[in-house]
């Protein structure tokens, strides 16, 4: 085992340093406009699902109506700062868990600091749903190495009112049931998915028998109507493929110096299915963000399998991070005057349109949404939807923008 004490300083040092670029120059991402704008209409008393028309599950939207319950006009600072906080949790999580998994102090530390950078690098530094995914994953983990089964499955089922895709971490997690307590497993098995069914029905209790939301249409919205078939239509060039995957790659690259027992080691294993299982949103869209999602299991792997690691490894792991560092910083440098040019189309969008105005936004302008604190006419028929396109007849009855008409 090397030392990692001399490069932790180093690298903390440069998580700071992108964490304070990164916020001071964020623009309103492209997924931003959907999640903040149903967090904002949450916070004045609207219902998903009856009043917002939405395809994802609630609960990021929830936590950050909170923000705008406690701030006047908020900026688009907090919240980022807000997801820094989540990141910042599973970071910590990630932390204990390498400790509890034997792994020393200062490549434990290590681990966690290469996970926030390659986080922030793969998206993290955009308002999305994924980075809460992968701190129910951790916390769940966590709970259960802690032997606290339901409290473990109740934790993997929030990943779930967090995003769709969380379901599929159920996958290895019974697995891991099933392969390491086989004296307690039926047991264990209640446990974990008592506290699942449970939070499940009281996300069907609220929505169905409280708000009057009919089972049909909830299952309609939250499958996604069409989003899903868009994105495998999508052509994938290798090019997108390349630049979607490229953390996700450098940091499975350093796996090549470890020796994982897949056999005699059930954990290696199921840590493997996690990888593998929570690739499957990567057919639909290559996006960064979707490649966070197997981002617990491959650190939690690298920690588990630590007692192996080869002077190779140290080398590769500081050369990969060294890259990913980079990345993030080279973006955070081509983006740095976005949100001024962004809040220049507001203001002369404002006059035009006063703030509050019922309008709908196509396009790249959806940043107005949540600057110009724009209304969407078709809140309950369409929502936000990036996959309606309004046809003449609507046009002609309502005002719709799109960046064309700015030019």
């Amino acid at each position: 085992m090397h030392s990692f004490k001399k490069l932790n300083l180093f690298w903390a040092i440069v998580l700071i340093l992108l964490f304070f670029f990164s916020v001071n120059g964020a623009y309103i991402s492209a997924d931003a406009p959907y999640y903040l704008s149903v967090a904002r209409d949450i916070s004045e008393g609207l219902i998903p699902y009856k009043d917002i028309k939405s395809i994802y599950t609630p609960l990021m939207m929830y936590l950050n109506a909170i923000i705008f319950e406690v701030f006047k006009k908020p900026s688009y600072h907090i919240f980022l700062i807000f997801q820094y906080i989540v990141i910042g949790l599973s970071g910590f999580t990630l932390y204990k868990i390498c400790k509890k998994i034997k792994a020393n102090s200062a490549l434990s530390l290590f681990l966690t600091l290469f996970f926030l950078i390659s986080v922030l690098s793969s998206d993290g530094i955009y308002i999305n749903l994924e980075v809460y995914v992968c701190l129910c994953v951790l916390g769940s983990f966590y709970f259960y190495l802690e032997k606290k089964v339901f409290l473990s499955g109740l934790i993997l089922a929030l990943g779930i009112l967090f995003k769709q895709y969380g379901v599929l971490n159920f996958i290895p997690f019974l697995i891991l049931i099933f392969l390491t307590d086989k004296e307690t497993v039926t047991k264990n098995i209640i446990l974990f998915l008592s506290g699942s069914i449970l939070l499940g029905i009281i996300f069907l209790t609220y929505f169905i028998f409280i708000e009057n939301i009919r089972l049909t249409d909830l299952f309609l919205q939250l499958s996604g109507q069409g989003y899903g078939e868009k994105g495998i239509g999508l052509d994938k060039s290798l090019l997108s493929i390349l630049v979607g995957s490229k953390v996700f790659v450098l940091i499975i690259l350093t796996l090549i110096f470890l020796k994982i027992d897949l056999i005699k080691d059930k954990l290696n294993l199921v840590l493997v299915i996690g990888i593998l299982v929570n690739l499957i949103p990567v057919l639909i869209q290559n996006f960064p963000h979707y490649f966070l999602l197997t981002f617990p299991y491959i650190f939690i792997l690298i920690a588990y399998n630590s007692r192996e690691l080869s002077f190779k490894w140290f080398i590769l792991s500081n050369l990969s991070l060294i890259l990913i560092a980079s990345f993030l910083f080279l973006r955070i440098n081509r983006y740095q005057d976005k949100y001024e040019e962004q809040v220049t189309i507001s203001k002369k969008m404002e006059e035009a349109y006063p703030r509050g105005s019922e309008v709908f936004l196509l396009g790249e302008i959806r940043y107005l949404y949540f600057l110009n604190d724009y209304r969407n006419p078709l809140l309950n028929e369409v929502g936000y939807s990036y996959l309606f396109y309004p046809d003449k007849k609507f046009k002609k009855e309502n005002t719709v923008l799109e960046l064309d008409q700015l030019n």
